[in-house]
C-alpha cells in the first residue's frame, strides 16, 4: 500500500494504544480494575496492529529499493554498452543515472 501509509497507520495505532493506556491508568486510579484490564487488552491489540504496519512499511521499503536497483543496473548495462560503442557521453549520462538509481535505494534502507 506504501510506505507513507502504513507508517501513517502505524503512528495512528500507537496513539490509539497509548490512550488506552492512559484509560487503564485511569480506570485503576479509581479502582476499576476490569476496566483498566480491558483498556490494557485494547492497548495491546493496537500495538500489535501498529507492528504489522511498521513491519509492512518495511516490506514496502525493500520491494521498492529492489526495483532502484533494477533501474540502476539497466541503466549500468546501457552505460557499458555505450562505452563499447564509443559514445563516452551517452555513457556516463547513463552511468550517471544507474548511479541516482543506486543513492535512492541506499535512501530508502536507512
Amino acid at each position: 500500500m506504501g510506505i507513507e501509509y502504513q507508517m501513517h497507520r502505524a503512528s495512528v495505532n500507537v496513539s490509539k494504544g497509548y490512550s488506552q493506556i492512559q484509560k487503564a491508568y485511569s480506570a485503576f486510579a479509581k479502582g476499576k480494575t476490569d476496566s483498566g484490564l480491558n483498556h490494557l487488552d485494547k492497548a495491546q491489540n493496537d500495538f500489535a496492529t501498529a507492528i504489522d504496519h511498521f513491519a509492512k512499511a518495511e516490506d514496502d521499503a525493500y520491494n521498492k529499493a529492489g526495483d532502484e536497483i533494477g533501474k540502476g543496473n539497466s541503466e549500468l548495462d546501457n552505460s557499458i554498452e555505450e562505452w563499447n560503442k564509443g559514445n563516452d557521453d551517452s555513457a556516463m549520462n547513463h552511468y550517471d543515472k544507474a548511479v541516482e538509481h543506486y543513492d535512492n535505494a541506499l535512501a530508502l534502507m536507512d
